[in-house]
């Protein structure tokens, strides 16, 4: 999803309204018609998909399930932004699994901060919209709020975006419940269980919902979650067994997060 970030005008206006745009539709209530693991992947990492429907909607949910006891996180820069995609990108950067990461602008420049196998690529930014960074410190995964993130040096991948989807175990307040969209997602349960989410069109505050539903990814609940780059970005690939998962992005991104095997 291309950000028009070099308009200081035009920035402050999308990113207020992508996000804190007043909201007069109610989030629908979600319930799990199916849950189950559709592959698995070296080291214990496996494929989950959910199905859900609320009002008359349905939605599916692909997540890729992992302890960050066995997977190693990765930021994995384009080669040529605007050209690749994101199974062969992953897949030459030796990951097993992965997303999209990032917003980015219409040259393919990222938008926030980007660290990949320890070279900051871009600088952090203050923006309501990248409220969230995913990081990498040493073996250590983490998502924090910007004001938490300290000590840049010792970050080895880092991708700044937002918004934050879940907080504490519950959805956070305010998150849009009008504007549906593919969704891309970055989940833990602070105890070293990790999810790299796609989900079918719904809104921010439905995808918090959805996250929050305990069913939905197996045997755990996050108590954090971030939004990635949504809308036609959304992508995921693993190479799972029995059979490869693709749920193929509709444009070019600048970057990717994938995991790898320890």
């Amino acid at each position: 999803m291309r950000k028009c970030i070099g308009q200081s005008g035009c920035v402050r206006f999308l990113l207020f309204t992508a996000i804190f745009a007043t909201s007069l539709c109610a989030s629908a209530a979600w319930e799990v018609n199916q849950s189950r693991v559709s592959g698995n992947l070296p080291k214990g990492g496996v494929v989950r998909e959910a199905q859900l429907s609320g009002d008359g909607v349905t939605a599916r949910v692909t997540a890729i399930v992992f302890s960050s006891k066995s997977y190693a996180m990765h930021v994995v820069d384009s080669p040529a932004p605007g050209t690749t995609k994101l199974a062969g990108v992953l897949a030459a950067a030796g990951c097993v699994a992965g997303v999209n990461g990032g917003y980015f602008q219409d040259d393919f420049r990222p938008v926030g901060l980007m660290i990949a196998n320890g070279r900051q690529v871009h600088a952090f930014e203050k923006a309501k919209l990248l409220s969230g960074i995913l990081a990498v410190r040493g073996s250590r995964i983490e998502i924090v709020r910007p004001s938490h993130f300290q000590n840049p040096g010792d970050v080895r991948e880092a991708i700044q975006c937002g918004p934050m989807l879940v907080e504490g175990g519950q959805p956070v307040a305010g998150l849009n419940s009008e504007r549906s969209a593919r969704r891309t997602v970055v989940a833990t349960d602070g105890r070293g269980q990790w999810a790299l989410i796609y989900m079918t069109s719904v809104t921010l505050a439905d995808a918090a919902r959805i996250l929050t539903n305990p069913s939905v990814l197996g045997d755990w609940v996050p108590t954090t979650a971030l939004n990635l780059d949504g809308g036609s970005s959304s992508g995921l690939w693993a190479a799972s067994t029995p059979d490869e998962v693709s749920r193929p992005e509709l444009g070019h991104v600048r970057n990717y997060i994938g995991i790898a095997p320890k």
